[in-house]
């Protein structure tokens, strides 16, 4: 008998758990963060609105000082807030950035307005695109670390 109460009692856990998380995506709350990882290169992420986290890794995609480019679109007629921690340790001439970070706002379908251009370490607060659409270019080595925070 008491085996039979403790089954009971899971199942309601169970149930308030799920009606608790089906109303909090009915809400369109996300939680936790979705957290993409930018690979392969030259590739399209869609994003709808909330709180995203994109990570590139060069140890992931094999490419190491080459473009690696990455179209970030999300819903129409938004704007994205942009945080980023960018690491780079561009240990040759100062005058000559090896390695390299570019933010371009895709304003339309033929203008790219930067948003930054980066060659050494940095964090970024509180960027905020134009549109909807934001165009990435990466040229980075295995030893450094790009991660992008987006709220839309």
């Amino acid at each position: 008998m008491i085996f039979l109460y403790k089954k009971i009692y899971f199942i309601k856990i169970v149930i308030i758990f799920f009606n608790f998380y089906s109303n909090s995506m009915q809400l369109n709350f996300k939680w936790p963060e979705s957290h993409i990882q930018l690979t392969p290169c030259h590739s399209t992420y869609t994003i709808l609105s909330g709180n995203y986290v994109l990570d590139y890794d060069s140890k992931v995609t094999g490419n190491y000082h080459k473009d690696c480019t990455f179209l970030v679109e999300g819903p129409p007629g938004t704007q994205m807030q942009l945080n980023a921690t960018i690491s780079i340790l561009n240990k040759t001439n100062k005058d000559e950035c090896m390695d390299w970070i570019k933010l371009y706002d895709f304003y339309s379908n033929t203008t790219l307005v930067p948003l930054g251009e980066y060659c050494e370490s940095k964090n970024l607060t509180n960027l905020l695109t134009f549109s909807n659409i934001m165009y990435i270019v990466i040229n980075i080595s295995p030893d450094d670390l790009f991660q992008l925070s987006i709220i839309t």
